[in-house]
């Protein structure tokens, strides 16, 4: 608990350096020099944190209106970040990449943050941003953030920035009851909702895949003695594959943040034995959500159906009890950040044979039922609306 409000009255000291020192440096700046900003390099903690910490810089440049250079050679100021793993025996910080013999003098400032407030036996990270001043080729600034996880760098985020625009006359907007962490979450909240309700239209491929049992040479349904030739005939049937629109709705609950579970409904139309039809199908998905890509949610999934009811009463015997399979969806930005627009694909694979009767009736009347094997490769495209952020 004290190490709690020791984290809570840092980040309110934070705040209130900034608010009181604003004043004066609101005052000093008055031209609107372009700031340009490379990728940020190195290794984090996890494979999100370059994209994650170029974001906030990014969107902290634009919410105080400055100016984001296009290139190199059109900017003002250059703004460097890597990223590294950490080791006490390291002394000193600046023996990263972006430093060369000129830069490191006793001209530029350096500020070092440890956001470590108890001793941890994780694997310590160093953020670096350096301000280099690219007309006179010098670097002017250096910054680092010792961290645990990416909360620590967001804690300290607003240091970072009213330390780097008091060393140059780049045009400081102050952002209104703000911060860098909601400024880098608004961009963020589409991925982590606690519960997505979803609405797809599909376009499942099934197939029915003939079965031997009781056919005719393994492959026919006939009438008469096979004995007699007079009275004997046989009709061959074929693999099947349908291929008709359907939908699916469910509700999709993030329980973590890697860990989604989806209950749903789906609506299948189907074309067998000259007959239109609709299968009614529960389906549970367990997803993993990756969210290491920019703009990009990707959920591999497992997942298991069973019929609940077919509109058809005389085309099936028997549906198969169960399914299984998977898939996965590709998720993008949805419509201003409420939700995600998903391209699915899957795989269901049943391993009981679904029962149709014998189309023929009594003109080929042996045997009453035939056997298929029954596969779906589902097809979809979607939107989750999303209710109430993780975050």
């Amino acid at each position: 608990m004290a190490v709690g409000l020791l984290i809570d009255i840092k980040k309110y000291l934070i705040w209130i350096l900034l608010l009181g020192a604003g004043f004066s440096l609101f005052a000093q700046v008055s031209s609107n020099a372009s700031i340009f900003i490379p990728p940020v390099t190195g290794i984090g903690k996890t494979q999100n944190d370059n994209t994650v910490i170029a974001q906030m810089l990014t969107n902290e440049i634009k919410a105080r209106h400055g100016t984001l250079g296009e290139s190199v050679q059109k900017a003002d100021f250059i703004l460097y970040g890597t990223l590294a793993p950490y080791h006490e025996e390291q002394q000193q910080y600046h023996d990263y990449v972006f430093l060369n013999a000129e830069d490191s003098s006793a001209d530029i400032t350096t500020y070092t943050y440890n956001s470590m407030l108890r001793t941890s036996s994780e694997q310590v990270y160093i953020f670096q941003l350096i301000l280099k001043n690219r007309k006179a080729n010098k670097a002017i600034l250096l910054q680092n953030i010792l961290y645990l996880s990416i909360e620590d760098v967001y804690d300290f985020f607003p240091l970072l920035i009213y330390n780097m625009y008091s060393q140059t006359n780049v045009k400081y907007t102050p952002v209104k009851n703000t911060s860098t962490k909601q400024v880098y979450a608004d961009t963020e909240d589409w991925r982590n909702k606690w519960l997505y309700l979803r609405v797809s239209l599909d376009l499942p491929i099934t197939r029915y895949i003939l079965q031997p049992k009781g056919l005719y040479k393994g492959h026919s349904v006939w009438t008469g003695d096979p004995g007699n030739s007079s009275t004997f005939r046989a009709q061959q049937l074929e693999n099947k594959i349908i291929i008709l629109p359907g939908m699916t709705l469910g509700a999709e609950a993030q329980l973590l943040n890697w860990l989604s579970i989806e209950p749903n409904i789906q609506l299948d139309w189907e074309y067998l034995n000259d007959q239109n039809f609709i299968n009614v199908i529960a389906g549970l998905e367990l997803k993993f959500p990756l969210k290491f890509i920019g703009n990009i949610m990707l959920e591999p999934y497992g997942a298991v159906s069973s019929p609940v009811k077919t509109s058809s009463t005389n085309v099936f015997n028997k549906l198969p009890t169960i399914a299984f399979g998977g898939g996965l969806q590709l998720g993008m930005k949805g419509w201003k950040e409420t939700g995600v627009f998903f391209i699915d694909i899957n795989y269901m694979y049943s391993p009981s044979d679904a029962i149709i009767r014998n189309p023929y009736g009594s003109r080929y009347e042996y045997p009453s039922v035939v056997y298929y094997q029954r596969s779906v490769l589902g097809l979809g495209v979607g939107y989750k609306f999303g209710i109430i952020n993780r975050k």
